[in-house]
């Protein structure tokens, strides 16, 4: 009698693990749904510009930087200018997304709400190494666009950068790189590349026509080597970048604000 117990126990048990794992499974590759924020666009009564940069540790990292990157804008437009940033390491598009309508200290909704002239984005490098799939990927990449432009908020998309990610996968751990084999065989998403991410990314803001409704900076224009020959702009990490990489791309997103502010001033 003790037995059959025990058994029926364990077997309970059992089928309680497959049910939490396959919970956990659907929610990490599930597509979250479209939420459509109703802003009320704050009228700024005065010429200063305001930028905030959202997104992976890239974002969270930056805020060091954000003075450097206030008074190269400010020298370069001759305008006050804000900057502020908050990421989340680690952190997926869908994550980034999510967060844009956390209210909490770690989300970005407060940030939102400023009514920024600019939002820039850092995503990506998280969904390579994850193997989330290039459709997972700009599912929600295009629900962060199309947020930010409901809020009248123009995004600068930061293209994904040319990271060692070899060096990436070395790191981790046993389990890690079961997870990155069973999540490639998912959803089809290469072990070894993160061209098919750039790739797709392009075709949707194509394929959607955005155009001047936002700017796109090739990482090609601060980091024309990539990584391989351009190792003194990272950390040692091999992904995160260092005071001299965020000064090139802070100097690039300076120059790609400067001609668009110059743009529209023209068109008026």
């Amino acid at each position: 009698m003790k037995k059959r117990i025990i058994r029926l126990i364990l077997f309970l048990l059992a089928i309680a693990v497959i049910a939490r794992i396959g919970y956990e499974f659907y929610n990490y590759y599930s597509f979250s749904d479209e939420i459509v924020t109703q802003y009320k666009k704050v009228e700024h009564n005065n010429d200063t510009i305001t930028v905030i940069f959202i997104g992976d540790s890239w974002a969270a990292y930056h805020s060091q930087y954000d003075q450097n990157l206030k008074t190269s804008i400010e020298t370069s437009i001759n305008k006050p200018t804000n900057v502020i940033s908050k990421g989340t390491v680690g952190a997926k598009t869908k994550t980034i997304f999510n967060k844009m309508h956390d209210r909490s200290p770690s989300g970005t909704k407060d940030l939102i709400k400023l009514s920024p002239d600019y939002a820039i984005v850092s995503a990506g490098i998280n969904d390579a190494v994850a193997k989330m799939g290039t459709e997972n990927y700009c599912y929600h990449y295009n629900l962060i666009i199309k947020e930010l432009l409901y809020a009248g908020i123009k995004p600068i998309i930061i293209d994904m950068p040319q990271v060692d990610y070899k060096a990436i996968y070395k790191r981790g751990s046993i389990i890690a790189h079961i997870r990155h084999h069973i999540s490639s065989w998912y959803t089809g998403a290469p072990l070894w590349s993160f061209d098919d991410y750039r790739i797709a990314l392009q075709s949707l803001l194509n394929r959607n026509g955005f155009g001047k409704q936002l700017i796109y900076i090739p990482a090609s224009e601060w980091n024309s080597e990539g990584y391989k020959d351009s190792r003194m702009l990272y950390k040692e990490d091999h992904v995160h970048l260092n005071e001299k990489g965020y000064f090139l791309l802070d100097s690039c997103i300076t120059s790609y604000i400067y001609h668009d502010i110059i743009s529209n001033c023209d068109s008026q």
